[in-house]
């Protein structure tokens, strides 16, 4: 079986290297409050959570491809094969649980240390609302549901 060529080696390692570092900045942003647009992101995500945590999920997976590419460049250097496979495993177990847990299934005793205040203050707020919301649509069907009634008896009699 052929190998890819070296341009694939190369597009791919510049991903790699440009995709750590930018989702990490991103979700430092995005737990420091200074970048809310994928608060917006809805079905897009695939997330299974009610509202968006993309920016968080790119903090954690920014950490796992940092890491790894830390330990890589490490490995470089000359550091020991061991402590390099150490770090890059160590900054993988931990990222990509808790991206994932945040992408699906964030328990709740886990919520006051991952997410930050300004996010479960507007995550409150959204939860709110939308109980409003509900409740309206509910009572305005229930008000249609009576008129229908009403309209129902007077048309017998």
């Amino acid at each position: 079986m052929d190998s890819p060529p070296p341009i694939a080696y190369i597009v791919f390692g510049v991903g790699l290297v440009v995709l750590g570092p930018v989702s990490l900045v991103m979700g430092i942003r995005a737990y420091t409050g200074r970048y809310t647009s994928w608060l917006a992101l809805r079905v897009a995500t695939g997330s299974t959570a009610k509202h968006s945590r993309l920016g968080f999920v790119c903090f954690w997976g920014g950490l796992m491809f940092t890491g790894a590419l830390a330990a890589i460049s490490l490995g470089l250097v000359g550091m020991p094969e061991t402590l390099v496979r150490v770090i890059a495993v160590l900054s993988w177990s931990i990222g990509l649980p808790i991206a994932m847990m945040h992408q699906y299934f964030l328990p709740k005793f886990l919520r006051p240390v991952l997410l930050p205040q300004w996010y479960r203050e507007w995550e409150a707020a959204q939860f709110e609302r939308e109980e409003r919301e509900d409740q309206r649509r509910r009572a305005r069907r229930q008000r249609r549901r009576e008129k229908r009634r009403k309209e129902k008896d007077a048309a017998r009699r």
